[in-house]
């Protein structure tokens, strides 16, 4: 069974409209640019038979969950409904069943903004892959497998994330 396992706190995200200005999307887009080098360093340790730990993605998944649920207002309130944090979230809905809000943000990307989405869906089934160092070594090199390739996936979708947030440039008259 999944045991989310986050202790302290993490800031509450800020809304982000689409009236968001060129500096507010850069920092967003630099947030998930760091994220994506985050799981790239995720990526190498799974390849390399090292057994993330729950804490550390589930630190990671609050984190980056609350990034953008910041940037999709559907997202915002289904993660924070009934005055709920993210935390609060992973810690009853999703660890209650894991595979309905999986498939519950996998339908929500389906419409709106699908990388976001996407991301999201990916990152919580980052969290159901997580190695046991208590079962088998074959077990254990089956989720890191699994593991490495949700994670290549939740890295493709915040890329374009990423590219999605660049800012736009203002032409400047001639």
């Amino acid at each position: 069974m999944l045991i989310i396992c986050m202790g302290g706190c993490a800031s509450e995200p800020e809304q982000m409209g689409n009236d968001a200005s060129q500096d507010e999307r850069e920092e967003f887009q630099q947030e998930i640019l760091a994220d994506i080098d985050k799981v790239d360093t995720f990526i190498l340790k799974t390849n390399r038979g090292v057994n993330l730990s729950e804490f550390s993605l589930g630190w990671f998944a609050m984190i980056l969950l609350n990034e953008l649920s910041a940037q999709d207002q559907e997202l915002f309130d289904y993660l924070h409904a009934d005055g709920r944090n993210v935390e609060a979230y992973l810690r009853t809905a999703f660890q209650n069943d894991p595979k309905s809000e999986i498939g519950y943000i996998g339908v929500m990307s389906l419409h709106g903004k699908r990388p976001i989405r996407l991301s999201a869906r990916f990152t919580l089934e980052m969290l159901t892959t997580i190695p046991d160092a208590k079962d088998t070594p074959a077990l254990q090199a089956k989720s890191r497998k699994d593991l490495a390739a949700i994670l290549y996936k939740l890295r493709a979708a915040l890329a374009l994330v990423a590219a999605e947030a660049t800012p736009q440039l203002i032409p400047i008259p001639q």
